[in-house]
């Protein structure tokens, strides 16, 4: 009898790597001289609005990409595979092991992250995942949404199942570590909590909790 195929789901900010992309490639970018002070002060803005609840995600993440627009493609795309090679340099040790591990075993490895699409996309070819989702981005850098986060990652993982002919049983981990994450961890067999926050510890106080350095 041949074995079905199991998947495991990994979030990337806060669980693959500390902090946050999004923050990361605003700073990167100012780094670089690719954005101005005002510019990055104004993505700031609408992240903290965000944050409070005063802004949705599309918008402020949209803020925080426009300036990739100014790039002619090769620019873009060369700044983008370097930034990404930043955010890979990042990931927790503890992180790729889980990932070889789910990988020595036979499991497709999936990274469900509400980061964008044009750095995601070097990310998970350097972590050799199997597959990508992830809020989209237009060709330009820009935000093309919807936003990967809570039921929307659901949506996402069960729509690639569907396509690979897989059922939406055949998650059996996957890691998060904000309540963001929490559909995705109740739609799998084994619910990873990666230096959680104590609200997602308190939803889902059964799964396992890691500490990763």
């Amino acid at each position: 009898m041949t074995m079905e195929k199991q998947i495991a789901v990994f979030d990337f900010d806060g669980t693959l790597i500390r902090g946050d992309s999004v923050v990361a490639l605003l700073f990167y970018g100012r780094k670089r001289g690719c954005l101005s002070l005002a510019e990055l002060l104004k993505a700031g803005w609408y992240g903290l609005l965000y944050h409070l609840h005063l802004a949705d995600a599309l918008t402020a993440k949209g803020h925080s990409h426009a300036f990739l627009a100014r790039m002619n493609e090769g620019e873009r795309q060369a700044f983008l595979r370097d930034f990404a090679g930043t955010l890979t340099a990042r990931v927790y040790q503890d992180g790729l092991a889980r990932i070889k591990k789910h990988q020595a075993q036979g499991d497709l490895v999936v990274i469900c992250s509400a980061s964008c699409h044009c750095y995601m996309r070097y990310v998970a070819e350097t972590l050799d995942a199997d597959a990508l989702l992830c809020t989209p981005s237009a060709a330009d850098g820009r935000v093309a949404g919807p936003n990967c986060r809570g039921d929307e990652k659901v949506r996402r993982v069960r729509d690639w199942l569907k396509r690979q002919g897989m059922p939406l049983d055949c998650i059996t981990a996957a890691y998060g570590d904000t309540p963001g994450d929490a559909p995705i961890l109740r739609a799998s067999r084994h619910p990873v909590l990666v230096n959680a926050k104590k609200k997602l510890r308190r939803m889902l106080p059964e799964a396992e909790q890691v500490t990763w350095q």
